[in-house]
């Protein structure tokens, strides 16, 4: 597994965007659309973890299309709800986090197909991850389509997390590779991850 690691002074939701952008250029290859890679960004704040997944359809459900037979439609909302069981996708060391949102972008298989699991609405702001991407999901898929999901937790000390991992390669085994890029408090990090090493530390 390679890893970048870049010292950080504080932060701020621009500066954990900014970061962001700089981990994306460090990995360029993220922004490729790959059968099999996925991308994972983590932004670690206070309390606060948030998680973003973004990978091409094909890596879940096993296409790219518009789902239009009924074993399609199934296939999909069969991945949502794989999408939606968090403990299955994420072991954390420690630190005592705690899911407060999950939301599911599907709308690139099935029309306005966003579905959302929270404990707190945050239909008032958007976070730093959502503002990142914000712009680029309007025009980048062209005949390639995505799958979005956010998770959200609060943790009780974020101090005592030192690492997690990752269930996505068990769960979808078409995913052969998550690129991850991380923003803590203290530094920001890359690393590519498989099913052989499948765990961030921080």
């Amino acid at each position: 597994m390679t890893t970048i690691r870049t010292s950080v002074g504080v932060f701020s939701s621009i500066f954990a965007v900014s970061c962001l952008s700089m981990a994306h250029a460090q990995q360029a290859n993220l922004s490729a659309h790959v059968h099999g890679v996925s991308e994972l960004n983590i932004v670690i704040g206070g309390n606060k973890l948030e998680m973003q997944l973004r990978s091409p359809a094909i890596n879940i459900v096993g296409f790219e299309h518009k789902a239009s037979t009924e074993q399609q439609i199934r296939k999909v909302k069969q991945s949502e709800v794989k999408l939606n069981d968090h403990k299955a996708l994420f072991s954390f060391s420690s630190g005592g986090c705690r899911l407060t949102q999950a939301k599911i972008d599907l709308s690139d298989l099935i029309e306005h197909k966003t579905t959302e699991k929270d404990a707190h609405t945050h239909d008032h702001h958007k976070s730093d991850l959502d503002h990142s991407h914000e712009h680029e999901d309007e025009d980048e898929h062209g005949d390639h389509s995505e799958i979005v999901a956010h998770y959200y937790y609060d943790c009780e000390d974020m101090d005592e997390l030192s690492s997690i991992s990752l269930g996505f390669f068990d769960v979808f085994p078409a995913m052969q590779q998550i690129n991850g890029i991380w923003i803590t408090t203290s530094e920001q990090g890359a690393a590519s991850l498989t099913r052989s090493n499948k765990t961030i530390t921080f």
